[in-house]
C-alpha cells in the first residue's frame, strides 16, 4: 500500500488529506501526472499558454460563433457525408472513415488490417473518388 496526498490530485480541496491506495492505482496516478506535466510542457513550448485564465477564450476570440442557419447546413453536410459512406463497398467505407474521420494514419490501418499499405492507399483513393460521384449525383 502506497499513501499519496489527494491535494496533488484534487486542488481545489483546502484541507490536507492523505490516503492509502495500493500500488496499481499509486502508478497509475503517478502515470496521469508525468502526461498531464507533459502536456502542459508541449503547449508551452508550442506557445499555446494565455494571458486570460478563462480556458477556450482564444477559441471564442478567433472564431465567431455559428449562426442558426451555419449549423444547419453543418448538420445536413455531415448527413449526406454519413449517407454517402453508407453507399460505398464496406472494405472502402471502413477505410476512409478510419483515415479521415477518427484520423488514423495509413501504416496504422495497414497494420490494424495486416495488409500492404499501397492496398490501403489505392482503396481510400477508390473510397474518395466514388464519394464525389454519389456527393455530385445523389441519386
Amino acid at each position: 500500500m502506497t499513501t499519496i496526498k489527494l491535494n496533488n490530485y484534487y486542488p481545489h480541496l483546502t484541507e490536507r488529506i492523505t490516503m492509502e491506495v495500493s500500488d496499481e492505482i499509486a502508478v497509475t496516478l503517478s502515470i496521469g501526472g508525468r502526461m498531464c506535466d507533459s502536456y502542459k510542457c508541449r503547449k508551452r513550448e508550442r506557445g499555446e499558454c494565455s494571458l486570460d485564465s478563462t480556458p477556450g477564450f482564444e477559441a471564442d476570440v478567433t472564431r465567431p460563433p455559428l449562426t442558426p442557419e451555419e449549423i444547419m447546413e453543418l448538420a445536413e453536410d455531415h448527413a449526406a457525408l454519413y449517407a454517402a459512406l453508407g453507399r460505398l463497398p464496406p472494405v472502402q467505407a471502413r477505410r476512409v472513415y478510419a483515415r479521415f474521420i477518427l484520423g488514423r494514419r495509413v501504416t496504422a490501418i495497414a497494420r490494424a488490417e495486416g495488409v500492404n499499405k499501397s492496398q490501403i492507399t489505392r482503396s481510400i483513393e477508390l473510397g474518395l473518388k466514388n464519394l464525389r460521384d454519389i456527393l455530385k449525383n445523389p441519386c
